[in-house]
């Protein structure tokens, strides 16, 4: 099954559920293809069966691992997963969570085959060869080929200015994550980077940190870009929670404790 919608930067993204891909056709350069892993395709394909509907978390864990029986996290895992690979991993506006009942895609970024099938694609140049020679264009003609181009850079340049602010954010798709997961009692912190590295760069730092002997609960899922961390997290309420700080500013045992309202 084909589905199509956009990302928050407008870029158009066609699903196909039988293949585990996505491909992406961005406002400039080359379309992006990238592969999901079974369960965050699966989860994908079930939200956009009807976008708009809840979906509980009972009902997708039975859809994405309907081969066996997995625990609550892996879904959090996957969902977190989902998101950074389409641009939401800060908002949360395209994979939306519905509290204490579970989630569903907006319905206002999917794309109807039609909208689709006419949108632009990029074609290869043509060579023209001594015996081809197109007949000449009648003034009208060109003139109504000059218009729809101008329209056509127009509206380039608007999307292109509605995108800038969104791109200034965390968002870049990736194709791949690197994630470690530290437990500390019923607190279970899952450091996300790009590389090994990265990853085992968060691990020390978590592992460095004096924990209170209190009991803190949840689900966080700590990223880090430059100087500043993000972090996401699934309290016990089955709220989420997401902010980002500067790490040299902030104590991170404090925006642990804050995140899941400890």
């Amino acid at each position: 099954m084909i589905y199509n919608f956009r990302l928050k930067n407008s870029d158009l993204v066609e699903f196909n559920s039988e293949h585990c891909k996505i491909t992406i056709s961005k406002n400039q350069g080359a379309p992006e293809e990238l592969t999901l892993a079974r369960a965050e395709s699966r989860i994908l394909e079930l939200l956009l069966m009807e976008p708009g509907a809840i979906c509980s978390r009972e009902a997708i864990l039975e859809f994405a691992w309907d081969d066996r029986v997995v625990s609550a996290g892996s879904l959090n895992q996957s969902i977190f997963m989902l998101r950074n690979i389409l641009g939401d991993g800060k908002d949360h506006e395209i994979v939306i969570t519905v509290p204490r009942r579970g989630y569903r895609f907006n319905s206002d970024q999917v794309v109807g085959h039609s909208e689709a099938a006419s949108a632009p694609v990029a074609e290869p140049l043509e060579t023209s060869t001594p015996s081809a020679i197109a007949p000449a264009a009648s003034p009208d003609s060109r003139q109504g080929i000059g218009t729809a181009v101008r329209c056509g850079y127009l509206a380039a340049a608007v999307l292109a200015g509605l995108s800038i602010w969104r791109l200034i954010a965390w968002y870049e798709p990736i194709s791949e994550l690197h994630i470690a997961v530290i437990q500390q009692g019923e607190l279970s912190i899952s450091a996300v980077g790009k590389s090994e590295h990265d990853v085992n760069k968060l691990k020390t730092d978590v592992a460095n940190l004096n924990f209170p002997t209190e009991n803190i609960k949840g689900q966080v899922f700590i990223s880090r870009k430059g100087s500043r961390m993000n972090m996401s997290c699934i309290r016990t309420t089955g709220r989420t929670y997401n902010f980002e700080f500067q790490h040299q500013d902030k104590q991170l045992i404090d925006m642990l404790k804050k995140c899941v309202g400890a």
